[in-house]
């Protein structure tokens, strides 16, 4: 019995330490100064929701041209709610990332960050369901928008 509750505890704790290291915790990702000048390659539209997507021109090439798309790849999403600014969603690609997450959450080299619209961090968001959700996309460098980038002008 005491080797269970041992067992028990030991996987509270490392379900705590996943949890607490996939929190919008600002240690990677900082806010894209910018974004907004870069190329806005999408505006997906779901029920009430406007999401408006923004990359760089090398990001862009490389998509367009089949490569992978580099270290240093910035992805802003503004996230919009009954016709107002939610929140910022960044992706950010950089070699050596994603390694602190377990395999089953791992997006290759990508971190995510969530922002309140005045562009500080919202520490109160996990990043967890990005990634879970981008997961699904590892065979297209984990975007769902990549079809789109491949066409942005």
């Amino acid at each position: 019995m005491a080797a269970i509750s041992i067992v028990r505890s030991a996987l509270a704790v490392a379900l705590g330490m996943v949890a607490t290291a996939v929190r919008a915790d600002g240690d990677l990702v900082r806010f894209p100064e910018g974004y907004d000048k870069g190329v806005h390659y999408a505006t997906v539209e779901r029920g009430g929701i406007r999401e408006e997507l923004f990359t760089s021109r090398e990001a862009i090439e490389a998509a367009r041209s089949g490569r992978p798309l580099p270290s240093g790849t910035v992805i802003t999403m503004e996230d919009h709610r009954d016709g107002k600014l939610f929140r910022y969603v960044v992706m950010e690609k950089r070699a050596g990332w994603g390694t602190r997450h377990p395999p089953e959450l791992r997006n290759g080299e990508w971190e995510f960050q969530a922002f309140h619209p005045d562009q500080t961090v919202n520490r109160n968001e996990t990043v967890t369901r990005c990634m879970t959700c981008h997961k699904s996309r590892e065979h297209q460098d984990f975007l769902f928008t990549l079809d789109r980038m491949k066409a942005a002008q």
